[in-house]
């Protein structure tokens, strides 16, 4: 067996993809805390390339910000590193390491490990599990889905879900949904007309097209169906099922009640049920 010596920060420039000209100068553990920190520094003299022509140039000033990294054996890991600034184009501008971007408080890998663990529970439990305040989860959140709702594209959307759902008791929000790809395109508050007008605003801004729309689920709402029929003029509305069937039973349940009221045999508990169950 050959045993290879490999120094602690050789280890961790390995497991951390540390990118030069970024070196570890030294790593800090805390027991106590179950915390690492990994300081990086890099050589002096070293030239940047600017981001804005690509000429490379000398530091001019540099400043120490720090990231949370993803854990390593259950330690909450933090990357401290120097971020430069030069001189250039007539501007100063800052050089971030290719691990971070700007105005985060965590690397990256942090944030594709936060978009993972926010699919699958709820922010508030994402928080608690990474230790963090859901203030700073919200915000890699928010940045991430208007980065990729910048690039969608709802030129093809011809069939389109609408439904409202109550946020936090009679705070309702209206769901606007593709349903050939079965995603959400937009979420406004309220459930009036006027969120549809809201959503075609916003479904323009993305390549949408009204026109195009042929086919709109929703409930039996009014308001919807005004603001469907001013803003849609192709679309033909169809009541989703789940409406009509949860309306069925309501009126047959209205008709047992006011039958048992008559007759004590129907107040009796019967093998068949007192409601329509959808196929």
């Amino acid at each position: 067996m050959i045993i290879l010596e490999i120094k602690k920060e050789e280890f961790f420039e390995k497991i951390l993809k540390v990118a030069a000209p970024w070196r570890i100068e030294r790593i800090e553990e805390s027991a106590s805390k179950k915390e690492i920190n990994v300081y990086l520094n890099f050589p002096r003299g070293t030239k940047f390339k600017c981001p804005i022509c690509g000429n490379e140039c000398v530091l001019r000033s540099s400043k120490i910000r720090s990231w949370r990294h993803l854990d390593l054996w259950e330690y909450k890991t933090y990357i401290h590193a120097k971020v430069p600034k030069i001189d250039c184009c007539n501007k100063t501008p800052t050089i971030l390491p290719p691990w971070v971007r700007e105005n985060s408080h965590f690397t990256l890998l942090m944030e594709d490990n936060i978009i993972k663990l926010a699919k699958m529970s709820t922010i508030v439990r994402v928080a608690k599990y990474l230790r963090e305040h859901d203030t700073r989860i919200w915000r890699v959140i928010n940045y991430w889905v208007s980065k990729c709702r910048g690039k969608a594209n709802f030129s093809k959307v011809i069939n389109l879900g609408i439904d409202e759902t109550s946020k936090k008791g009679h705070r309702y929000i209206t769901n606007f949904v593709n349903l050939d790809t079965r995603k959400v395109m937009y979420v406004a508050d309220g459930k009036d007309h006027k969120t549809i007008k809201e959503f075609i605003k916003d479904f323009k801004k993305h390549r949408g097209i009204a026109k195009n729309i042929i086919n709109v689920t929703s409930d039996m709402s009014l308001a919807f169906e005004k603001g469907i029929t001013k803003n849609l003029p192709n679309a033909k509305i169809i009541i989703d099922k789940f409406h009509v069937i949860k309306h069925i039973n309501d009126a047959v349940n209205k008709v047992r009640i006011d039958e048992a009221k008559k007759n004590d045999l129907l107040k009796k508990p019967s093998i068949y049920g007192s409601k329509i169950i959808a196929a």
